[in-house]
């Protein structure tokens, strides 16, 4: 089975459009089948992070440097209280993301609405923005990726106390159009990521 993006690559101008519109536009209700430059499956369009701008949060894995920061002093404080967190996925390039949309959807025979509920087309991935990460429990390396990840001490852990490092997860139980992912958290901390994830942020709060 062959799988194409075609013409529904998002441009530039719209991965950027939603960091810069006016708070008061009404936006549209979320479609979760529907495939626009505006949204893919229920997911935004972004950026690619600079890779000048990408710092290390071990095990290979790299964030933008302010969602670094507050990854590694998050770790360093669950580590105080026993929870071992390890960076399992950060920044991810579109070539990386469309292999694990396409390829694996072509793999397991799943259609591109069937896929995108569990990984994002390539160009609407939060993890292209060096702002999101998924997240390990080391003491329970078996959880990894899977809803269970919330009944660990790291899934708890972070269920309350990330957001005190400006971390919140993206994709929560009540989201219409992606599973559930307790382990997949976005930095939120500053003025700029937060335009970044303006859309998605609003969409929960509807």
């Amino acid at each position: 089975m062959v799988l194409s993006w075609g013409l529904y690559q998002p441009t530039v101008a719209a991965q950027r459009q939603d960091a810069t519109q006016p708070d008061n536009i009404p936006r549209p209700k979320l479609d979760c089948r529907a495939v626009s430059e505006r949204s893919a499956y229920g997911h935004f369009p972004y950026a690619e992070a600079s890779r000048r701008d990408l710092v290390s949060v071990g095990n290979g894995e790299y964030l933008r440097s302010s969602a670094a920061a507050s990854f590694l002093a998050m770790q360093q404080a669950a580590a105080r209280e026993g929870i071992r967190l390890v960076a399992l996925s950060g920044f991810r390039d579109r070539s990386t993301q469309e292999s694990l949309f396409f390829g694996i959807a072509a793999q397991r025979g799943q259609s591109l609405n069937e896929r995108a509920r569990v990984s994002a087309p390539p160009g609407y991935s939060e993890h292209h923005t060096g702002y999101a990460i998924d997240i390990g429990d080391a003491n329970a390396p078996e959880s990894d990726v899977r809803p269970d990840f919330e009944m660990t001490a790291a899934g708890m852990w972070l269920i309350v106390r990330a957001p005190e490092y400006g971390f919140e997860m993206s994709f929560p139980r009540t989201h219409p159009c992606i599973n559930y992912e307790p382990w997949h958290w976005r930095w939120v901390g500053d003025e700029y990521s937060q335009a970044t994830f303006r859309t998605a942020r609003e969409m929960m709060r509807r």
